[in-house]
């Protein structure tokens, strides 16, 4: 095994407060790191994620949490900063619970709770250096995969390895630094083109339950804000890619959402004209076995969530049981 050495490695620091930057730093170099970013200003630190490439990142989430999730997300995405497999750890100085799910569910390698000493520092930095976790996409979340073994046996998603270049520049391998750069390009089309099937398949699943439940009489629980927030991320992306067929079938399905939230929009043609614009989305972009697998894949997840809806429904809770949902009715 390759010796560490974290002299080659570029740190991004953020913490709008001085003292804490300050020893941060301080643990940093300590551990071996010298080139290291000192930034207090979340704007600063914003910019430098744009225009630099760092291999470690480690940002206080206290008193910025909306604005830093929101960061950790957009690099997840490929949206802001040139790596979206960047290591990215947040540190806090309050013990949330919440707050943590809330960082790990954004995408973040790591939350370390503060006061930490050195020793534990280099710990969790040293994981992430060999004992990096694979990355999963979905429809609402890019990141390390924390399923457990049998959430991964009954999931469809599977992981990817994530290019690591903290691991490489530490290890020193300077042809592995080449071979990780074009990993990093190949690693983001990868991932790309799963988001895109899994918001395509988001939107086919949701409509697909709210028209069934519909032709039984019961009423259509559907999230119509989430459904167009969808499509319209869907419709972005396509048309940066250059997507042409894709991009316009996908520009369709969000007028038809944009339409579906007006008076008089929801309508049962409409929903089925959302699945029959996500799945030609889909046939689009995916090869004719990707799609036969999404198909048997919504197929399966439909089932799964109108099983659940079934308790809530002889309960009498409807839509009103989960208040993230809203209630649509033709």
């Amino acid at each position: 095994m390759k010796n560490i050495d974290y002299r080659r490695a570029s740190v991004l620091l953020f913490d709008p407060v001085g003292v804490n930057l300050r020893n941060t730093r301080y643990a940093l170099h300590e551990l071996g790191f010298r080139e290291i970013s000192c930034l207090s200003s979340l704007a600063e630190f914003k910019r430098r994620l744009e225009d630099t490439s760092p291999d470690l990142i480690i940002a206080e989430l206290v008193n910025n949490e909306n604005e830093m999730l929101r960061a950790v997300k957009s690099v997840r995405a490929g949206e802001l900063g040139r790596n979206p497999f960047v290591v990215f750890v947040l540190t806090s100085w309050v013990r949330d619970g919440q707050m943590v799910k809330q960082a790990i569910n954004a995408g973040v390698d790591d939350v370390i709770i503060r006061p930490f000493s050195t020793t534990f520092a280099e710990e969790r930095i040293r994981t992430l250096v060999r004992a990096r976790k694979p990355f999963i996409v979905t429809s609402d979340y890019i990141g390390p995969d924390r399923r457990t073994d049998a959430q991964r046996e009954k999931g469809t998603t599977l992981p990817i390895d994530a290019p690591n270049t903290l691991q490489v520049v530490t290890e020193a391998d300077e042809g592995a630094l080449d071979e990780a750069n074009r990993w990093i390009a190949e690693a983001r089309r990868t991932v790309e083109a799963e988001r895109v099937k899994r918001l395509c398949m988001r939107l086919s699943v949701g409509v697909e339950v709210g028209v069934r439940e519909l032709k039984e009489g019961n009423d259509a629980v559907l999230d119509l804000g989430d459904m167009q927030r969808t499509a319209k991320e869907l419709r972005l992306r396509l048309a940066r890619q250059g997507a042409g067929e894709a991009s316009r079938i996908a520009f369709a399905l969000y007028q038809v959402c944009e339409e579906m939230m007006g008076d008089g929009g929801f309508t049962l043609a409409n929903l089925n004209l959302v699945k029959e614009l996500s799945m030609g989305v889909l046939a689009a972009q995916a090869s004719g076995d990707d799609v036969e697998a999404s198909v048997a894949e919504i197929e399966k997840t439909v089932e799964v969530l109108r099983r659940r809806l079934s308790p809530a429904r002889q309960l009498g809770s409807g839509a009103e049981g989960t208040p993230a949902l809203q209630r649509a009715a033709s």
